[in-house]
């Protein structure tokens, strides 16, 4: 009897682990699609609200902070606030996510977040965050070259670089080119892991037509 009592107990607990799970997958997604919709600043504000939600909830998640750390790099570079310190704050959610998990897109993230930090004031501070910024792009695509968010980042800087220090659209072509294969040949389907870049892409190629 006291068998199957014990036996009952953990059904209910593996059921209940499961149905809090489901919560939060479901959660995540609707925060995620708010994210791919973010416009205005009240919509930024929202969807990093979200996020934050998710990692009280949730502090092993890594993609929560990892969108929180975006969306602060965002605001930052679109002027949705005080410039410094969204980056700041962008750097502080990198932290957490780096302690938490390590991949490619976490790379991307790293440099995205400095170059958040060194764009307030891009003349004085290019050379102090340039390392921080390049060089985990070349360490994501070494991880994983199908993965199209490093070219775009690359092609980004570069194509906004003056052409007096090798930027321009003729530096920008090639990662773009490679971003847009690699694009190509990924699935559309909505997913919650990183995704996003095609507007970017798109805008780039708009600029410098491939």
């Amino acid at each position: 009897m006291r068998q199957y009592f014990l036996v009952v107990i953990f059904c209910l607990f593996i059921c209940q682990l499961q149905a809090q799970t489901n919560n939060f997958a479901k959660k995540l997604e609707a925060a995620v699609i708010l994210f791919d919709n973010c416009q205005t600043q009240d919509q930024y504000l929202a969807s990093f609200s979200k996020m934050e939600e998710l990692y009280k909830q949730d502090p092993t998640a890594w993609l929560p902070p990892y969108y929180a750390s975006i969306i602060k790099a965002r605001m930052a570079m679109k002027k949705m606030g005080n410039t410094d310190m969204l980056a700041d704050e962008a750097i502080q959610w990198l932290t957490i996510t780096k302690a938490i998990h390590n991949s490619d897109e976490v790379l991307c993230l790293e440099s995205l977040v400095y170059t958040s930090k060194m764009a307030v004031n891009p003349t004085f501070r290019w050379k102090a965050y340039e390392s921080r910024i390049k060089k985990p792009l070349e360490q994501a695509i070494a991880l994983n070259k199908n993965n199209p968010r490093p070219y775009i980042l690359k092609a980004n800087l570069q194509y906004k670089m003056p052409v007096l220090f090798g930027g321009g659209c003729n530096s920008a072509r090639p990662n773009a080119q490679k971003a847009k294969l690699v694009f190509e040949q990924l699935k559309t389907d909505f997913t919650v892991m990183p995704h996003w870049g095609r507007p970017i892409l798109e805008d780039l190629i708009k600029a410098c037509p491939l």
